[in-house]
């Protein structure tokens, strides 16, 4: 391949021409691994050869893809690949989402100049791998933005001639291994180096979507782990994303407690979404919560985007003052995501206190349809009411105020399986069961109030959550948005301030209970229980089974250092 000067402008002409110059597209949907396998895959070429990530040629805020992006898009690639040409490329590796119908529009005059070599390879993945990855990734990009176009991976097979490879399995060096092996059958002796990869290129063909009955089995793939296993690798993803170590190991142990208590969707999932995080900014490993005294039995405190594990620690220490006083009200601005709030529930009722919170999202995470409508306004906006009932357990409420709480949505994506029918609904208000769509961009569904045919009633609390938690506490609502994070308002008194003690409220509450039971039910297996009071097992389940392309990327993180490029925290830690 000898060099040739070629231009690519609209009005450039050819200087030279020993030899088309190839331009080597990888494409594919978020989270397929077109970023990595380009800055690989352009160091194995023994000729002058350059990358150019779309990413980096249109990193605009706020992004939205139409017809001015994928004008500007063409504009700036078309500029870069004249700009490397002149330089003397005589291979262009262009990673990014390059399809019909969006970006590669822009350039069909290009795909039939004879002057330029095209071929494209489709990195394809499962939607549960696409998931994974991207909760994981450290790019400084909305996870859920890049996971709304995960629908993208279909339509690879539409790109003519493209040769398509599926990466599920496979590291990223194996990947780039396979399409090294794919160019160096292309190009002359020595135009490449090329590692002998362990068996042929899986290319599909073209016009095969690459997920069939195979891939739908796979997408059920589970991995059976040990909690101890679990604990272990999820405290070291946390911690090579800078927690402390004490803070890491709390952190994975409550995720692992959710796992155990089949919560999943306040589980494993999670340990890849605050690593995002971490990344994006969001949420600082090293931060602790501050209090600021607002009245004398009120107190404001300041998350500082801390770990949900710290906050909830203050949290139950600020709202146990009312143990020895009069009520206490706390408010909570700016905290990293906290997780299951049953636990803090249980901790002050433990005290003998009854507890009242409300907790939203400072205004983001808008993905729950109003009553009457059909896209995201509220977000899943929690309730948590908690009261003693000495000698048994305190009844516990840890509520969302839709129809299901969103990582149960995600935790299905994950897992490659549809969501029971009612807890999504379309934009024609009809329901869905199809995960992906709430991540579509725009979304394509959202969640159901609570409440099914009176959804009314959950959009009312919905309503009053924001209110309380975003207004009345100042975290931010959904009409003036704060950032991602956690707010709320929590409100606690002694069960004994109107005067019955709580052994009398215990026996009130035992008696409840003898009342549910002695009803009528349809199985033995449903029967009526009050909130906090589920029969647990003797034993704490060992074994989890997370989906293993979860699995698998957990324990990429536990194994990577993933500090490096992590800006310090904005904030004083």
């Amino acid at each position: 391949m000898g060099g040739a000067e070629v231009g690519v402008g609209a009005d450039a002409d050819v200087k030279t021409e020993t030899a088309r110059v190839r331009v080597v597209v990888l494409t594919g949907a978020p989270g397929a691994g077109k970023t990595e396998a380009g800055r690989r895959l352009v160091r194995r070429y023994q000729v002058p050869a350059a990358l150019i990530d779309t990413d980096a040629v249109a990193d605009v805020y706020p992004w939205q893809a139409d017809e001015r992006l994928y004008a500007v898009l063409g504009r700036n690639l078309r500029a870069c690949l004249d700009s490397y040409l002149e330089w003397g490329a005589r291979v262009v590796v262009l990673s990014g989402v390059m399809l019909p119908g969006r970006t590669l529009d822009q350039f069909a005059d290009l795909l039939a100049d004879p002057r330029l070599e095209w071929v494209f390879y489709g990195l394809r993945a499962r939607p549960e791998e696409l998931a994974a990855r991207i909760l994981a990734d450290t790019k400084v990009q909305e996870a859920d933005g890049r996971l709304s176009w995960s629908h993208l991976d279909e339509e690879v097979a539409t790109v003519p001639g493209i040769r398509q490879l599926e990466t599920g399995a496979l590291t990223a060096a194996q990947v780039v291994d396979l399409i090294a092996a794919a160019e160096a059958a292309d190009l002359p002796p020595g135009a490449l180096t090329a590692t002998t990869p362990p068996g042929p290129l899986p290319v599909t063909p073209t016009g095969t979507t690459g997920t069939t009955e195979n891939a739908a089995a796979g997408a059920r793939s589970v991995t059976p782990v040990s909690a101890a296993d679990a604990r272990s690798a999820c405290a070291d993803a946390l911690g090579r994303a800078g927690f402390p170590p004490p803070v890491a190991e709390q952190a994975a142990a409550e995720l692992v407690a959710a796992e155990t208590d089949g919560q999943p969707s306040h589980g494993l999932l999670r340990v890849p979404e605050y690593v995002a995080a971490v990344a994006a900014g969001e949420l600082c490993p090293t931060a602790r919560p501050r209090v600021h005294r607002t009245g004398e039995r009120a107190v404001l405190v300041d998350g500082g985007r801390a770990p949900g594990v710290l906050v909830r620690r203050l949290l139950a220490t600020e709202l146990g003052r009312a143990a020895q006083g009069g009520p206490v009200v706390v408010g909570l601005r700016d905290s990293g995501h906290l997780g299951r709030l049953a636990p803090l529930g249980r901790e002050v009722a433990g005290q003998g206190l009854v507890l009242l919170g409300f907790v939203n999202f400072c205004g983001a995470g808008r993905k729950v349809a109003p009553a009457g409508g059909t896209d995201g306004r509220w977000a899943t906006n929690p309730l948590l009411l908690a009261c003693p009932a000495p000698p048994g357990a305190p009844l516990v409420l840890d509520m969302s105020t839709s129809a299901a709480a969103e990582g149960v949505v995600r935790a299905a994506l994950l897992a490659g399986t549809e969501v029971p029918p009612g807890l999504l609904i379309g934009t024609d208000g009809a329901p869905v069961t199809d995960p992906r769509l709430l991540y579509t961009e725009p979304p394509r569904a959202a969640l159901a109030p609570l409440g099914g045919i009176a959804e009314h009633k959950g959009h009312a609390l919905a309503a009053l959550v924001e209110t309380l938690a975003g207004a009345v506490a100042g975290a931010g609502h959904a009409a003036a948005p704060q950032g991602p994070g956690n707010g709320g308002l929590f409100v606690a008194f002694r069960v004994d301030a109107l005067g019955r003690s709580g052994a009398a409220v215990g026996t009130a509450v035992s008696a409840l209970e003898q009342h549910l039971l002695a009803g009528p039910r349809l199985d033995d297996q449903r029967a009526p229980r009050l909130p906090g009071r589920a029969v647990r097992p003797p034993h704490t389940p060992d074994l989890l089974t997370p989906p293993t392309a979860l699995w698998q990327r957990i324990r990429q993180l536990a194994s990577t250092d993933l500090t490096k490029g992590i800006a310090p925290c904005p904030i004083p830690c």
